[in-house]
């Protein structure tokens, strides 16, 4: 029944009723009415029912999977690259791309997203580009109430050494950088150039007046 997860998935944002039906009787089968059993399979269906209990804020089934998951699917992070991943306990050399695509995307995942993101075009937003990775890597970038809020972690602290990355696609306005001390800002036309030093810590980026 974990293939019908994977259907609902893919059929969720254009019969979302249907999938929805699909999705409860292959729960119910597979026994996620309850704690599943661990370790969970390998495989592309419990990421997928993840991904769909947070577009449809299935909140419980949401909680017990991603205890699931993370007590089975091995979530790794690589000090030394960088990269998080996870090795679904199949004991191989390199983690199974499209297994941790959907693991990826139930990160990313939030109520509607799916069924949005599939039904136009993205439209343009500012995002944060260039970063200096693996040297920092941002574990988290998210808008909130108009400000972004990051979170800096680069692989070796060192003070004394700068980092720089772009908001790009922001108005051309008076914007505000708190968080990190000595964080500055070059606000262009089209973007917003950050420079930072190397230390993890949190930045919140809010807009002022124009």
């Amino acid at each position: 029944m974990s293939s019908a997860i994977t259907t609902s998935y893919y059929a969720a944002p254009q019969v979302a009723d249907d999938a929805r039906r699909l999705f409860d009787a292959a729960c119910r089968s597979l026994g996620l009415d309850a704690d599943p059993p661990l370790p969970l399979r390998a495989g592309r269906g419990y990421p997928s029912a993840l991904i769909l209990a947070r577009e449809w804020e299935l909140d419980e089934l949401d909680q017990r999977l991603a205890a699931a998951i993370e007590a089975s699917y091995q979530p790794t992070w690589d000090r030394g690259t960088g990269e998080f991943t996870w090795g679904m306990g199949l004991d191989e050399a390199h983690p199974r791309g499209q297994f941790n695509a959907f693991l990826a995307a139930a990160e990313a995942a939030g109520p509607g997203l799916w069924e949005r993101l599939s039904a136009a075009p993205l439209e343009p937003c500012p995002q944060v580009v260039d970063v200096d990775f693996p040297t920092v890597a941002l574990t988290t970038a998210e808008w909130r109430k108009g400000a972004l809020h990051l979170t800096l972690a680069p692989l070796v602290e060192d003070p004394a050494r700068w980092t720089t990355f772009r908001i790009a696609n922001v108005e051309p306005r008076l914007w505000y950088l708190t968080g990190i001390d000595g964080a500055t800002m070059d606000v262009r036309p089209d973007s917003v150039l950050v420079r930072v030093p190397l230390v993890a810590g949190d930045l919140e980026f809010t807009p002022g007046s124009y």
